[in-house]
């Protein structure tokens, strides 16, 4: 029997087995980024939204996947946590500045967040940023998508997520921390130093890692 949940669950599987995010799924078939958030799956007044035929095609076309394949994935879906890792709360760069997305503590809260399964990961603060822009390249390429922690504690040459003041959400390698203010250099270019006071920094969080 074909489910809501078995035919979402078979796309975030069959997004995790071709190494996607549910975003990154949507724009290897063409569709909008957008399209297989969690927010899409239920309408305002929570009923159920399905995937249209034409995007489970592109889906197929894009990943080369079969129909029985996708079928296969629908009729074993697993539970969140379960062989295929830990849920991990993940969103596009460019939507992490939005309000809303973190609560005061620095920590994701809302429902526009997907979710991309992720082995070896137990901490359950930790979150994912897609990369979606080659501002970051050769580093970090569009459609990376990296681990992000909250708790790991920084040391001076770490590579970090940085949410500004302003919600903005950049990459940098951190320089130093002091009483007032974070040194930062550039990704791409280590010889640029940013100072920034610290009433004008969010957040800094370690990358622990990428999957590329």
């Amino acid at each position: 029997m074909i489910t809501h949940d078995a035919i979402w669950s078979a796309i975030d599987r069959l997004a995790a087995r071709y190494a996607l995010s549910p975003s990154g799924l949507a724009r290897a078939a063409g569709l909008d980024s957008t399209t297989f958030n969690k927010s899409k799956r239920f309408t305002a007044n929570g009923r159920e939204r399905w995937p249209s035929t034409e995007s489970l095609a592109k889906v197929l076309q894009a990943t080369g996947a079969s129909f029985d394949e996708f079928l296969l994935l629908m009729a074993n879906a697993a539970p969140s946590g379960g062989v295929f890792g830990m849920a991990v709360p993940l969103v596009d760069m460019d939507l992490a500045g939005s309000e809303g997305l973190f609560d005061k503590a620095g920590l994701p809260v809302a429902a526009e967040w997907d979710e991309i399964n992720f082995p070896d990961v137990t901490d359950e603060r930790v979150f994912a940023l897609e990369v979606v822009e080659d501002g970051y390249e050769p580093l970090y390429w569009a459609g990376d998508i990296l681990i992000i922690s909250p708790g790991a504690e920084l040391r001076r040459g770490d590579r970090v997520a940085v949410r500004l003041a302003d919600g903005r959400v950049v990459l940098r390698q951190l320089l130093s921390k002091t009483g007032r203010k974070y040194s930062f250099a550039g990704l791409t270019d280590t010889q640029t130093v940013e100072t920034l006071p610290l009433d004008e920094v969010a957040w800094v969080y370690r990358i622990l890692w990428v999957r590329q």
